[in-house]
């Protein structure tokens, strides 16, 4: 409504032709002014409005496979239509997704990336398996304002490799009480100079100490993935997940798999629990007066528990890394 010196008039014009109006129509100065600052009042609050994430932001992420993983999420609502919205996904392994300035920094956001209609779901391809991920989606209205969902975080299906550190006599550790920690440096030590393609940041040597830190705890004990599949370095499969390869048999030969050629420490029974009485004193020693029991390479249930032998001998030591 706008009062005038002689006249009421109802308007309902778009802004350029209110002003070419208000030049003819004598009004007072002081309404011509409040006119001009509720107008620019309503397009600020209109273009800062930004969309409001669908859930409370929340992402699903489901379908997960060792180099993709689908990322779901609910419409976002906005003054405008929501066939206008449009919604990009931004996948980091480094950055955690948590605000929007951090995404814009990252450079992840791409114009030609945004969604030409409204999504509920994407599919990230080209991961690396056994890593993990961080995951957003952005959505953005006509105007450019963006929004950005909850961050979810997510970990491809990985291997775990099965590997030969060497050989070596039951004495592979300087004390009891140091075993495992012991018998784990060799392990470390061949990753680092002769399977430097295999993965560095988890290991541990594929051999029971005793009744408690025995192979078939490693998922409690050392967080090995149980639902992975155990290669040989090359890659071909020795086990599609961990409870068969404690089955009692595994895919092959390990020698036909490039594990090890020869009988290899296991000193442990079928099941991965610890021969108790054959591990050649917790692994300290090294002569014929102490046994230790020994895997073979062959593909039944004595594969982890062969023979007892005398700890001079010289066995394969073998380690996981995932």
């Amino acid at each position: 409504m706008i009062h005038c010196s002689k006249h009421t008039l109802q308007l309902n014009l778009p802004f350029t032709i209110l002003i070419m109006v208000l030049a003819i129509v004598a009004c007072s100065e002081d309404n011509f002014n409040a006119i001009i600052t509720q107008e620019n009042a309503l397009k600020n609050n209109q273009s800062a409005t930004a969309p409001i994430p669908g859930n409370n932001g929340l992402l699903i992420v489901s379908a997960i496979t060792e180099d993709s993983a689908t990322v779901q999420w609910t419409l976002a609502s906005d003054n405008s239509p929501s066939e206008l919205l449009q919604y990009q996904i931004v996948v980091s392994p480094t950055l955690t997704l948590f605000s929007l300035q951090e995404i814009l920094q990252s450079g992840l956001l791409e114009e030609d990336k945004w969604s030409t209609e409204p999504v509920t779901q994407e599919t990230v391809t080209n991961l690396l398996f056994g890593k993990q991920y961080f995951v957003n989606v952005c959505v953005r209205d006509p105007d450019n304002n963006i929004s950005i969902y909850y961050p979810a975080t997510f970990t491809t299906i990985g291997r775990i490799y099965l590997f030969s550190a060497g050989t070596y006599t039951g004495a592979m550790a300087s004390s009891i009480t140091t075993a495992r920690e012991d018998i784990n440096e060799l392990v470390r030590q061949a990753l680092q100079e002769k399977y430097t393609t295999l993965p560095q940041d988890n290991y541990v040597a594929f051999i029971s100490i005793d009744s408690n830190d025995a192979i078939i705890n490693f998922p409690d004990h050392y967080g090995v993935p149980t639902t992975w599949a155990i290669c040989s370095p090359n890659g071909d499969v020795v086990a599609y997940n961990w409870y068969d390869l404690l089955d009692g048999t595994i895919i092959d030969e390990l020698q036909n798999l490039g594990v090890c050629d020869s009988f290899w420490w296991s000193g442990s029974n079928a099941d991965g629990s610890c021969d108790s009485l054959n591990t050649c004193n917790g692994w300290t020693n090294g002569s014929n007066s102490s046994n230790g029991r020994s895997g073979a390479h062959n593909t039944d249930k004595d594969w982890m528990c062969s023979n007892d032998r005398n700890c001079n001998n010289k066995l394969h030591l073998l380690g996981l890394c995932w």
